[in-house]
């Protein structure tokens, strides 16, 4: 007898998709007055990142991290399967980003910062577009 593979609802795994792709936005936002040369623009830039890493910091909390602990604990899942390999390849992707993110959310600024920052932005937005992936690919 096999146990069918699930998530957890699917209420909350699209509200952990909205608020990954709000976040994105305010991502994009963020990057918008980040480009602009000035103390206010700065200001905000590090306020609308801020929010940004906090709502993606909440979408992994409360969603991602149980989901793919309920998944992998079913005996009967392929860890071999494409869907698998799309999501070991999304969490390759995002734990590295998620530290980065904590550090520049944390004060924490590699030298040189500009670099490090773009370099973020690539992986996030990376990270987003396979986690995007994952669900719309998710078994049912």
């Amino acid at each position: 007898m096999s146990m069918s593979v699930h998530y957890l609802n699917a209420f909350l795994e699209q509200e952990s998709l909205t608020l990954s792709f709000v976040a994105l936005g305010l991502g994009i936002i963020g990057m918008g007055y980040g480009r602009i040369k000035n103390k206010d623009s700065f200001s905000l830039h590090r306020w609308i990142m801020s929010g940004a890493v906090i709502l993606n910091l909440v979408a992994i909390a409360s969603v991602m991290l149980p989901s793919i602990f309920i998944y992998y604990i079913n005996p009967s899942v392929n860890v071999t399967s494409g869907f698998s390999i799309t999501q070991i390849i999304h969490a390759a992707v995002g734990v590295p980003t998620t530290m980065l993110t904590l550090m520049l959310l944390g004060n924490d600024l590699p030298q040189p910062t500009k670099k490090w920052m773009r370099l973020t932005a690539a992986l996030w937005i990376t990270s987003i577009a396979i986690g995007a992936i994952v669900y719309y690919t998710m078994p049912n």
